[in-house]
């Protein structure tokens, strides 16, 4: 995994979406717990303790610095160092909310196919009351060619070094997809090493859904959207009209 260069510039990119991530607070019900799986600097979990200090709060990350960020944030918090999702006991999460904030295209970005497939297996078998995700995440219909003049515009506009570092490792910018990854991209410079190797859309919304076991969870809230902030920078740099969703974010209950 590529290290982060620049951590201050990291974290205030994702503190840009703390509130599109903290969606679920006002839709769960008996809970006493959060899970914070890719907590970051924990952010999130200040945010949460702030509007229900009563719960119990479990930050998990791989990433060291983050974690001392994160320490002293929150007084009640439990900080846990590793890459993929702890065996917690069943009595801890019966009445838990699990969150999942950006992180699971970093866990099929870093993951081989078998660590892929104990990572769902974890989510869905633990029993989790809540499981939240917001993410990247295209539809199918994303997979088609896309249109030359926004090829252009973006040839001609964007970095040259980026454009080239890009297709070096995705390829040409021919699809609606790889062009809206590559707009994803472009604007995280200081840390573009680690960026530009993350793939932001590993799996599609339709793709996603079909893994949910039905017969374990129900889904309760459901958005599959695109962020305005994206849709007006890359319309102020490139002048293309983002028009395919980009972001979903689901709250799923146990049944």
């Amino acid at each position: 995994m590529e290290s982060i260069k620049n951590y201050d510039v990291y974290i205030n990119g994702m503190r840009k979406s703390l509130k599109d991530k903290l969606f679920f607070m006002n839709m769960t019900e008996a809970v006493d717990t959060l899970i914070d799986f890719g907590c970051a600097d924990g952010e999130l979990l200040k945010e949460v303790h702030q509007k229900f200090p009563q719960y119990r709060l479990i930050g998990i990350d791989s990433d060291r610095v983050m974690l001392e960020r994160a320490t002293n944030k929150v007084s009640n918090l439990l900080i846990i160092k590793q890459r993929g999702l702890p065996k917690l006991s069943i009595e801890l999460a019966q009445n838990a909310i699990l969150n999942m904030s950006s992180i699971i295209h970093e866990i099929y970005t870093y993951s081989n196919k078998y660590e892929i497939s104990d990572f769902w297996h974890n989510v869905f078998n633990t029993g989790y009351k809540y499981i939240s995700i917001r993410d990247l995440m295209m539809g199918k219909k994303s997979y088609r060619f896309a249109q030359q003049l926004e090829i252009e515009a973006i040839k001609q506009k964007i970095d040259k070094i980026q454009l080239e570092d890009f297709i070096k490792q995705w390829g040409d910018i021919k699809t609606e997809s790889s062009l809206i990854h590559l707009l994803l991209k472009y604007r995280y410079k200081e840390n573009w090493e680690r960026e530009v190797k993350e793939n932001y859309f590993p799996i599609t919304v339709e793709e996603f859904l079909s893994i949910i076991p039905t017969n374990q969870y129900k889904i309760i809230y459901f958005d599959h959207y695109m962020l305005p902030f994206n849709k007006e920078q890359i319309w102020k740099d490139f002048g293309i009209k983002l028009k395919d969703n980009t972001h979903m974010k689901i709250l799923l209950e146990r049944i």
